[in-house]
């Protein structure tokens, strides 16, 4: 799925984005919050064009995380064992004078979490998640009390109509601001749910004002979705 690249994925977020600038001039530790799709990365990328932030898109696994910090750390792999290297790393980080932020946070392994409670004395920490329910967010949990929580919302209705009304989109755009209530709750006002089903339409034409084809084009969205995580697998 392809989030348009413009501003109207952002709209109404400029308040989000400015308590986010506060609490990065703060240096305090940030818990993102929100379900799938409401646009929690593009948030974090959005940020980050003006503001340097060291960000870690998987924290499944310590290698996940070596893959991607190693690099922007400055750190070469070289011949060290697992150990060495993340005690190597956690010396660097704090040095860089950038929040980690750690996306797609998810089921947090016991050594995953030993490193973050490390830099948590030491550098601001953020964590982007779906949830923040134990077994849900791992071994984290316990220590999010550090954190201080913001959660992403759902566009509201008078939002999905603006950015139906901003998006690219080069067909009937009348139908589609017509149909602006149908997407709203087809997409639980998420928005990359509805970015994927303006991709859809412009794939080819749904009938959106009956329930059907309602129903076919939240269909191929989620296939259209699926099939593009398996190429990228």
């Amino acid at each position: 799925m392809s989030p348009p690249a413009t501003k109207p994925f952002f709209i109404g977020r400029d308040p989000l984005l400015g308590r986010l600038g506060a609490l990065y001039r703060g240096g305090r530790h940030v818990l993102l919050v929100g379900p799938a799709d409401v646009g929690k990365s593009l948030l974090v990328e959005e940020f980050s064009r003006h503001h340097p932030l060291l960000v870690a898109p998987r924290c499944g696994c310590l290698g996940d995380l070596l893959e991607t910090l190693e690099p922007a750390a400055g750190l070469e792999r070289g011949e060290l064992k697992l150990a060495a290297r993340v005690h190597r790393l956690a010396a660097k980080l704090p040095t860089l004078g950038r929040p980690l932020v750690l996306d797609n946070v998810r089921r947090v392994p016991p050594r995953v979490a030993h490193l973050v409670r490390y830099l948590l004395i030491r550098q601001p920490v953020w964590l982007v998640t779906r949830s923040t329910l134990p077994l849900d967010i791992g071994h984290v949990w316990s220590f999010l009390f550090h954190f201080k929580r913001l959660d992403v919302p759902p566009f509201k209705l008078e939002e999905t109509k603006a950015f139906l009304a901003g998006v690219d989109f080069a067909g009937d755009r009348s139908s589609l601001l017509a149909s602006a209530l149908r997407l709203h709750r087809l997409a639980a006002g998420h928005p990359g749910t509805l970015a994927a089903l303006v991709d859809e339409l412009r794939r080819r034409p749904y009938n959106l004002r009956t329930a059907e084809g309602l129903q076919l084009l939240a269909l191929h969205a989620r296939i259209t979705g699926v099939e593009a995580q398996l190429a990228l697998a």
